[in-house]
């Protein structure tokens, strides 16, 4: 069974993530498949008490809807702890970036590149 603990940061000092799970889900649906069990954390409202946060806005991130905003990563890290707000925000971006590759070769292929100024 997957669980968070694979990918917690153990050393404060060190606030880089190298081991990331894949990134098959979006980060809400992840948070709530595999780590917010393991706190017994099921119920959205509770949750949205827990994290003074809007319940719908909540479980429209937790069904991979939105994205996990920094604010949000930040009300998990003081709830379950700092490396978790770290985790969020990594996997986010990771996510973002992987979602964004398309995009990103469609508009090299629309945009004429520039050549780089002599220096």
């Amino acid at each position: 069974m997957e669980t968070a603990d694979e990918y917690r940061i153990d050393d404060p000092a060190e606030m880089r993530i190298d081991k990331q799970p894949e990134l098959t889900r979006p980060p809400g649906v992840y948070l709530r498949e595999v780590i917010l069990p393991q706190w017994g954390l099921t119920k959205v409202v509770t949750l949205a008490e827990l994290l003074k946060v809007n319940r719908v806005g909540l479980q429209r991130v937790l069904l991979g809807q939105s994205d996990i905003s920094r604010e949000l990563a930040y009300r998990f890290g003081a709830l379950l702890g700092d490396d978790m707000a770290d985790f969020l925000l990594n996997y986010q971006l990771e996510w973002d970036k992987q979602n964004a590759a398309a995009r990103r070769e469609e508009l090299k292929k629309e945009i004429a590149r520039l050549e780089r100024p002599q220096a």
